[in-house]
C-alpha cells in the first residue's frame, strides 16, 4: 500500500512542480529575458518596446505601468487626442535615450529636445500627429507623460507647403 501511495504522489508532485516552474517562467518572463527588474531599457537591450492599446504606434519602455487615474484619450475616426501617464523604475536618462532611439522607427521625427530642472522634454512629429514625451523623476520612480494629438496646420514641424506663385511685379510709371 505504501508503494501505491508513493506512485500516486510522485506524478502529482512532479505535475505541481512543473506547473509552478511554468507559472514562474510565464510571470517572470520579463525578468528572465535580460531585463532584470525592468531597470535597464536602453541601448543594446534586446527587449522590444511595449505597445499600449491607447497609444498604438507609440513605443513604451518595458517595465512601465499605465496609470489610468492620470490618463485620458479620445479617438474619433483616425484622430486621437490624449495624455497618457506611465510609471517605472528605469532611470530618466535611459528612458530619454529609449525614446530618441525608438520614435524614428515608429515614423516620428524629433523636433525639439530639452532638459530642464531634471525633466526631459521631447517633441516628435509624424506626418499626421504631434507627440510630446515628458520624462521626470519622482523619488525612486520615473514618470513618462505622453501627449498626443493631430499636427496643427501651419506647425513648423509639418511639411512646408509648396511655394505660392508670386504675382508679377507691377510696372512702375516712367516720367
Amino acid at each position: 500500500m505504501g508503494r501505491q501511495v508513493r506512485r500516486a504522489w510522485r506524478p502529482a508532485a512532479a505535475g505541481a512542480a512543473g506547473l509552478t516552474v511554468l507559472a514562474l517562467a510565464a510571470s517572470g518572463c520579463e525578468l528572465l529575458g535580460g531585463n532584470p527588474g525592468g531597470k535597464a531599457t536602453g541601448p543594446g537591450n534586446a527587449a522590444p518596446p511595449v505597445q499600449h492599446q491607447m497609444l498604438e504606434g507609440v513605443p513604451v519602455p518595458v517595465g512601465f505601468k499605465f496609470v489610468p487615474a492620470r490618463s485620458t484619450i479620445q479617438i474619433i475616426g483616425t484622430t486621437r487626442v490624449g495624455r497618457c501617464e506611465f510609471e517605472g523604475a528605469t532611470a530618466p536618462d535611459a528612458t530619454a535615450r529609449f525614446y530618441l532611439e525608438q520614435m524614428p522607427a515608429a515614423q516620428f521625427t524629433l523636433r525639439q529636445k530639452r532638459f530642464d530642472a531634471g525633466e526631459y522634454g521631447l517633441r516628435f512629429a509624424s506626418p499626421d500627429e504631434e507627440c510630446t514625451v515628458r520624462i521626470k523623476p519622482v523619488k525612486s520612480k520615473t514618470f513618462i507623460i505622453i501627449d498626443i494629438g493631430p499636427l496643427a496646420k501651419g506647425d513648423p514641424g509639418a511639411e512646408p507647403p509648396p511655394p505660392a506663385a508670386r504675382p508679377a511685379p507691377k510696372p512702375t510709371p516712367q516720367s
